[in-house]
């Protein structure tokens, strides 16, 4: 009797499975917020156990995958994967050049304190790419240090007889923690949704929505490179398809793009590139070793996840309205490749400054890292695949220039590239609101508490109210039932006014909570000259001042509170002349050095003292240096 077959439900593989798990976790996260919180630790556990194996992995598999070769083999893999990298390098710095064209035309600019950029991390590059202790590089993942050693002895083992035994017990090794490595794989899942539910339902998108320009040309960039561009270019110059260069390593590209780590996807990644290369290399050995030695090799060097990180220095320039010159691209390419072989977060502030751009901006570039670090991830690992793949096919002799196939890759690139480009300048230019309101952040400021009975003067009053015989200060002040304090009404952001006229700043909000204590209003007088207020005191005109600076001059003639801000000396000028004002000798060498100061005399003999050459121009404030003096003068010292 004939059995019926039935027709099995649809199962998704590992890549829809880890669909499924990043959308289930980005609704979990979102519907239950912070709850979920403690799902990052399921995450970081997983994201360890990829980890395990990694390091181990990249070592065997280089000093096995060299040691089979000879050393004209190793010589011709060197050259030929450098001209590759060239190559890739060349492709991805041109489509980093056409990131500023999807910026449509706005009116921009940065706000940002000096006191927001973070400390720069200092890096020991001896220890990193030396292997002093190979045990020490080892136990705290320094791959350049690790991949370095490897080399050494993988390429000592060329010279060596009677190695097979090691090879081939290395090779066992390697099988090995492919087999635990494919395991752990099995488990992303459940790791992907137990990061992005953790990390929706935690993170803070105030900073992502002032992005959105980037973030969308970052992301539309970055997967037509990742789709098309680098898996196109294998398939015009090799036997391979489509389906085979991306298809194959889809697990791999998610999981890359999920954890946003190229390190724990490398030995899934060789055994991908080794399934490929093996179908039609003649030497299976030689191709193997190949792919053992070029995807840990090239982890080393700036992948085009790095170098899309150059697009934010465009980016930035762009968003403060000082667009990087196309002049000085040549200049951001060779620094930027050079920094980009340390750490990003050293990169990315080192060419900022070198573009004369404020280096505050780091930390919109952090804020971007939210998103864009996965799908810089997925274009990492799709760019080693992709140097991989070529490298392995041209050692075997199988790079094909088909004229009819390279030209429509050409062709279909030209035309995707532009009209992403055209596309996204198109859409930001009329959905995205472009009004600029940036000179209201400051104006519309408001008191957080308003406690007690304010009344403003704009203006000195005539007569300073006489303090009765015998009485101090303070008794005359709970007598009169108000506080009378000293402002100096261009003050920020200590105290000013606010579009709507209001008297606002920080000190003005310390001066409302101390009237509300001592039960008293406030009357708010205004001074001209800033740091001139000991004469007002003592008059009578005031109580108390707001922002005074301290000098033995004044000490003398007033006491003071103790301190609850230090300043230090500092030169108001264009970004563009940081480098100028960067220390006191560089600050004497230049000529004819004009500055700008308000009327404090004792800090105009100082800087007589340091400065001699220099010409000290009195202005009001600074906003008065800023809207009608800044070019007249080189600075102005604050």
């Amino acid at each position: 009797m004939p059995s019926s077959k039935k027709h099995s439900p649809f199962r998704p593989g590992l890549s829809g499975l880890i669909a499924i798990g990043l959308a289930l976790g980005i609704a979990t996260g979102l519907f239950f917020g912070e709850l979920v919180g403690f799902l990052d630790v399921i995450g970081k556990a997983w994201i360890a156990l990829l980890q395990m194996t990694v390091l181990p992995y990249v070592m065997l598999s280089m000093i096995a995958g060299l040691g089979r070769l000879s050393y004209h083999e190793a010589l011709r893999l060197a050259r030929k994967g450098g001209v590759l990298l060239l190559l890739l390098w060349a492709i991805s710095l041109a489509v980093v050049f056409l990131f500023p064209h999807t910026f449509p035309d706005w009116e921009n600019a940065a706000f940002f304190s000096t006191s927001q950029a973070e400390t720069r991390e200092e890096i020991d590059f001896l220890g990193l790419y030396i292997p002093a202790n190979p045990f020490y590089a080892l136990a705290n993942n320094l791959v350049p240090a690790v991949v370095l050693f490897s080399i050494a002895i993988g390429v000592a083992l060329i010279g060596v007889g009677n190695k097979e035994p090691l090879l081939n017990g290395m090779n066992v090794l390697i099988d090995a923690l492919t087999r635990v490595a494919n395991f752990i794989v099995k488990l992303t899942p459940i790791g992907v949704f137990a990061i992005t539910a953790s990390a929706a339902g935690t993170m803070s998108l105030t900073e992502l929505h002032r992005m959105e320009v980037y973030i969308w040309s970052y992301m539309a960039f970055s997967l037509v490179m990742a789709l098309w561009v680098l898996p196109g270019l294998v398939v015009a110059l090799t036997p391979l398809r489509y389906r085979d260069v991306v298809g194959s390593t889809r697990d791999a590209l998610v999981t890359a793009f999920a954890t946003s780590s190229l390190f724990v996807v490398l030995p899934i990644l060789v055994e991908k590139c080794k399934e490929m290369v093996v179908r039609y290399a003649q030497d299976r050995e030689e191709a193997e070793s190949s792919v053992e030695i070029i995807v840990p090799a090239s982890f080393n060097f700036p992948h085009a996840g790095k170098l899309f990180t150059m697009t934010f220095v465009l980016f930035a320039g762009w968003y403060i309205g000082s667009p990087v010159a196309i002049s000085d691209y040549p200049l951001m390419v060779s620094t930027g490749i050079a920094s980009l072989f340390a750490n990003i977060n050293l990169a990315v502030p080192f060419m900022l400054d070198i573009m004369r751009i404020p280096s505050d901006m780091f930390q919109l570039f952090a804020a971007t890292s939210v998103v864009n670090s996965h799908f810089g991830t997925l274009l990492s690992a799709m760019f080693t695949i992709t140097l991989t793949l070529l490298g392995a096919f041209s050692m075997s002799g199988l790079i094909r220039f088909r004229a009819m196939r390279v030209l429509r890759y050409l062709l279909i690139s030209v035309v995707l590239l532009a009209s992403v480009t055209l596309g996204l300048r198109i859409f930001f230019t009329l959905a995205i609101d472009n009004t600029y309101d940036k000179d209201k952040i400051i104006a519309g400021m408001q008191l957080m508490n308003s406690l007690v009975k304010e009344e403003v003067h704009f203006s000195s009053p005539t007569s300073a109210p006489a303090l009765p015989e015998g009485m101090d200060r303070l008794q005359a002040v709970r007598e009169r039932g108000a506080l009378r304090v000293c402002y100096w009404p261009d003050d920020l952001p200590l105290a000013y006014f606010n579009q709507q006229g209001d008297l606002v700043g920080f000190d003005i909000e310390l001066f409302h909570h101390l009237a509300h204590d001592m039960k008293v209003s406030l009357v708010m007088a205004p001074v001209v000259a800033h740091g001139g207020i000991t004469h007002e005191l003592n008059t009578g005109y005031c109580d108390i001042g707001i922002g005074m600076l301290i000098t033995p001059e004044s000490a003398l003639q007033a006491g003071y509170s103790v301190p609850y801000l230090y300043l230090s000396a500092a030169f108001l000028v264009r970004d563009y002349r940081r480098k100028d004002f960067s220390s006191i000798e560089s600050i004497r060498q230049l000529d004819q050095l004009r500055l700008g100061m308000e009327h404090l005399p004792y800090y105009k003999g100082k800087v007589a003292l340091r400065l001699p050459r220099a010409e000290v121009v009195e202005v009001l404030s600074p906003r008065d240096y800023i809207e009608n003096r800044s070019d007249q003068l080189d600075g102005m010292i604050m």
